[in-house]
């Protein structure tokens, strides 16, 4: 089940109809009704129109991510820069989805997101390579950031890997066999042994721990 948020029809019938082909879809035209509808029936995924916000909505995305871990958010209707984009992921959407994107990309965007992945734009992905590779030359010098991933046990190293690859907590749950709640301990762990605040931070620091390693 799937959770469109927007007060536009035009918007509400296009995710309507690139979601049609995965399963049935509510609608919401407010986050109040939004938070009602998931409390009622949880989504698999929401989309959220960015019409709605004035800024990047990092707080409510990790409030709801938080809230509803098997959800995943997916803002649509943006028209964000790079580094907007990065922080939209950095707090839990899987996706930003640029106004001037057809069916057919949304489609195939829902199609990744859906599987577990995280989807960037190719105009964020430059500056998502570029951070990854100054992030990688910092950690470069044991003396001054050593790799604390050896720290880590055989099932947090796992948890670590696969958020490195853009999977969501109830993907890590399915494949390893172990529920959401032990995910998130583990992802707790991890976070205060390596030193990181974030899924994408953590990310950063496994490929290019994993590639000095």
């Amino acid at each position: 089940m799937f959770v469109v948020v927007s007060n536009k029809p035009e918007f509400t019938r296009k995710w309507v109809s690139v979601l049609s082909k995965w399963g049935g879809t509510r609608h919401a035209d407010s986050l109040a009704a939004c938070q009602i509808a998931l409390r009622d029936c949880p989504a698999s995924l929401v989309i959220f129109d960015f019409g709605l916000f004035e800024v990047v909505p990092s707080n409510l995305i990790q409030e709801l991510h938080q809230r509803w871990s098997n959800t995943r958010l997916l803002l649509g209707g943006t028209h964000l820069e790079p580094l907007q984009e990065l922080a939209a992921l950095a707090a839990g959407a899987v996706a930003c989805c640029d106004v001037t994107l057809q069916s057919e990309e949304l489609e195939h965007i829902v199609g990744i997101v859906l599987q577990g992945g995280v989807w960037v734009s190719q105009t964020t992905l430059p500056l998502l390579v570029t951070k990854l590779q100054a992030f990688s030359a910092r950690q470069a010098t044991p003396a001054t950031e050593p790799n604390r991933l050896s720290e880590l046990t055989q099932r947090q190293r796992e948890v670590a890997e696969m958020v490195g690859k853009g999977a969501s907590n109830k993907h890590i749950a399915r494949t390893l066999d172990i529920s959401d709640r032990t995910v998130k301990a583990h992802l707790t762990a991890i976070f205060e042994k390596l030193g990181v605040t974030d899924r994408l931070h953590l990310a950063l620091y496994v490929t290019s721990h994993n590639k000095t390693s």
